[in-house]
């Protein structure tokens, strides 16, 4: 039986591993792609594993038939985990929302927390009642604090060796193979095959027919899901979650990538092509005066347009408008090179016409990394992206990718890109986001000139002064030299679009806008744009989320200084000291290692762009760290009386990690311009995710050893410190992922992380120094 539970303890970690990612994936894609939302949705599972294995997890291990118990919420948890796949694609349905519409915070942290509710819950359940089954098989006979401390302990790894399972056969086998809801009738099965097994003791040599209700309960659920699978069950719930997703749309194809997902919907004869559920692109009708203006306003003002980079939404009208114009070169981008690939398997006319030309060169490569890569300098470079939401979209908008641009650019080269914009009303929102992206400009380009439009204002930025020059009857001459036949765009129109008070307007309320930088590792202009889209959806709680703009190094150090205090006042009042320092020990570690996560999914994604893929691979190595972190403390517990000193160099080591965390990515876009650093920065991540799991990990087993010491209770002391750890974990993923890196920057984040283990090793301290515990 012991065999079996540790079975079932493994199956526990891999299953919700498993969950875990495909929910944060879905999600995820639910939010636009919004990589802001990924600090939110594990905050939320954290949050309630936590409350399910302090609450329901004890209430369960002090129950009578605690392996049935186990059993039950083994089988609840696979059947909710079906159920929020399908809650996370159709919570649409219920809010007033259009697909491609984007989410504010709120929005995102309510569909997160109510789509994880049951699954986080029950599956933290199930560590506090694995713990208390592995013990109670584990045929340790007299129960002391040692074996206690070991249960526990080898519980935790168990698990997290599940958990890493998980990730690898996620990453390798689930994902590129089949769609999320047969990888839950998947997991489901495996978990009803194991409940299965732990069931048969019960019936072994007994008669009563009774017993075996609960057999043939799991085996008809699991012939159910066996149906599912082999039959169209589970395609048909596939595809009637996406319906219900797109709705109004015909949906015509949906597709995952290693960057996010591509769907295609149509509308009368129209196409709409979407990434992450951001509108892309339609055909073959595209919306002309956006496509005019976005195309020919830099090719009339420069004087020979012969090459040019198009990064992002091409086909579709784009590329038709370039190539009026006498070019030799187009060479085309996606950041998602699956797109053009989609592209052609709806063709349209004027999509044919435009990927077929031999003057088009259509890349698979992401356009960033294209253009840090290419051979060649242009004239123009349009970049396609509208709104820095995501760090995925911010990588163009950022001082390093404009001084790439400007290195692309012939002399007289004018790059030019979009930004959220009103002729009527520039709110405080978009002021903001708008002078964001301007002062970056101005920060590489010696000349930027900005020409506001309704929904949308554009930047062109240039080393030559003849950009500012160009007025509306100079560029209507050229296109009469040029022979254009354009739709919309005439001496008129232009005119209009030119006028000076136009600029004034803008440049007026730009007096009032913030005067920061967005960088790559600071990235200001994401959390600009959330608080946009805020305004859009949750005014009321934006009034409150803007202040967080005015979070600092001095703020955050009185926040913790305070928190300090209050646990040093709890430690002085108690008769056992040691338990809230090691609980704010363990707390303190649960918020690190969620933001070490943060700053390698940011980073990755900052560098890289395509973290929906690698997700999975960087938290598994975290979790590789944890298991080897736990193994490693776990055998230390049998040579030592005392675990403190472990502790006390564990947490040292935490510090000097975060310290030099940051400095690890100081050049390395640069180095990626060669394609022999992708391999070995993509090794060093993992290596990075697996020594911060391990400092994470070794945590645990020697807290636990020390806290058994004043408690008499194994599952509560499982609960709670398993609780602290992953409430740290939530507080780590609610302000890290929002607030911290957003605003503050990788290097002040870990900082952070600095200064609030600096305070939990002086408690821990001085409540050794006040207990006098012996050393080892």
């Amino acid at each position: 039986m012991h065999k079996k539970i540790t079975l079932a303890v493994i199956i526990m970690g891999f299953s919700g591993f498993v969950a875990e990612i495909v929910l944060l994936r879905e999600l995820l894609m639910a939010f636009q792609g919004n990589e802001l939302s990924i600090g939110v949705i594990l905050a939320n599972w954290l949050l309630l594993e936590s409350a399910g294995a302090h609450f329901l997890g004890r209430k369960i291990s002090r129950g009578k038939r605690k392996l049935g118990l186990f059993i039950l919420v083994t089988v609840l948890f696979t059947i909710f985990f079906l159920a929020a796949i399908y809650a996370t694609r159709i919570f649409r349905e219920f809010l007033p929302l259009m697909p491609g519409e984007g989410v504010g915070i709120l929005i995102m942290f309510a569909v997160s927390f109510v789509a994880l509710l049951p699954v986080s819950l029950l599956h933290g359940a199930l560590f506090t009642s694995g713990c208390q089954l592995y013990y109670l098989y584990s045929g340790t006979g007299k129960r002391t604090h040692d074996s206690s401390a070991l249960s526990i302990a080898r519980v935790y790894i168990f698990e997290t060796l599940g958990t890493i399972a998980g990730g690898v056969i996620l990453t390798f086998v689930f994902i590129p193979w089949i769609h999320a809801i047969e990888i839950a009738l998947a997991v489901a099965m495996i978990n009803l095959v194991i409940c299965i097994l732990l069931l048969h003791p019960f019936h072994k040599g007994r008669r009563q027919p009774v017993r075996l209700v609960p057999s043939l309960t799991l085996l008809l659920l699991l012939t159910g899901v066996i149906y599912l699978v082999a039959g169209s069950g589970a395609g048909k719930l596939h595809l009637s979650s996406l319906q219900k997703h797109w709705k109004n749309h015909h949906l015509l194809h949906h597709e995952q990538s290693q960057y996010g997902s591509i769907t295609v919907t149509e509308r009368g004869q129209e196409y709409t092509f979407y990434a992450d559920g951001t509108p892309i692109l339609s055909s073959p009708n595209p919306d002309l005066v956006k496509v005019e203006e976005f195309v020919h306003f830099p090719m009339l003002i420069h004087p020979n347009p012969a090459n040019v980079a198009v990064l992002s939404g091409g086909p579709g009208g784009v590329i038709n408008e370039i190539l009026k114009h006498d070019i030799n070169r187009i060479d085309y981008a996606e950041v998602d090179p699956l797109l053009p690939e989609v592209i052609r398997k709806f063709p349209t006319p004027l999509t044919e016409r435009e990927l077929n030309d031999p003057r088009v060169h259509v890349t698979g490569a992401d356009s960033r990394f294209f253009l840090k890569r290419t051979p060649h300098t242009y004239d123009v470079i349009l970049s396609g992206f509208s709104d820095p939401s995501t760090l995925q979209t911010n990588r163009f908008f950022t001082r390093e990718f404009f001084s790439l641009a400007k290195s692309k650019l012939n002399p007289d080269g004018i790059l030019k890109l979009g930004v959220p914009g009103s002729l009527t009303y520039l709110g405080r929102e978009l002021t903001d986001l708008n002078a964001i992206v301007l002062n970056t400009l101005e920060s590489v380009f010696p000349h930027v000139r900005v020409i506001p439009g309704e929904n949308q204002n554009f930047f062109l930025a240039s080393s030559s002064p003849d950009i500012k020059k160009a007025e509306a009857t100079r560029l209507a001459d050229e296109i009469r030299k040029r022979e254009l036949e354009l739709s919309l765009m005439g001496q008129g129109h232009i005119t209009y679009k030119l006028d000076p008070q136009w600029k004034d307007f803008f440049y007026q309320h730009m007096e009032e806008g913030i005067d920061e930088i967005n960088e790559d590792f600071k990235p200001l202009a994401v959390f600009y744009s959330l608080v946009f889209w805020n305004e859009q959806f949750s005014p009321a709680f934006n009034k409150y989320f803007r202040q967080s703009q005015a979070v600092s190094l001095p703020l955050i150090a009185g926040v913790l200084l305070g928190v300090f205090l209050l646990f040093l006042l709890i430690s002085s009042r108690i008769r056992q000291p040691l338990q809230p320092a090691l609980s704010l020990v363990i707390f303190s570690t649960g918020f690190a290692g969620m933001l070490f996560d943060l700053i390698l999914i940011f980073a990755f994604q900052v560098l890289f762009g395509y973290i929906f893929y690698w997700l999975g691979l960087l938290v598994t190595a975290f979790m590789a760290g944890v298991m080897a972190g736990g193994l490693w403390m776990s055998s230390m517990l049998k040579k030592y009386s005392s675990a403190t000193p472990a502790i006390i160099r564990l947490e040292l080591l935490i510090i000097v990690f975060a310290l030099l965390l940051p400095f690890v990515f100081t050049g390395a876009g640069d180095l990626l311009a060669h394609t022999w650093f992708d391999p070995l920065l993509k090794a060093i991540f993992l290596l990075l995710s697996f020594i911060s799991g391990v400092l994470v990990g070794s945590a645990f087993p020697l807290a636990n050893r020390e806290y058994l010491k004043t408690s008499r209770s194994l599952s509560g002391t499982a609960g709670f410190l398993y609780s602290s750890d992953l409430m740290g974990g939530w507080l780590g993923g609610i302000i890290g992922g929002v607030v911290l890196l957003p605003v503050m920057g990788l290097t002040s984040t870990s900082l952070v992380i600095v200064m609030f283990k600096i305070l939990s090793l002086t408690l821990l301290l001085l409540a050794l120094k006040k207990v006098r515990l012996p050393k080892a």
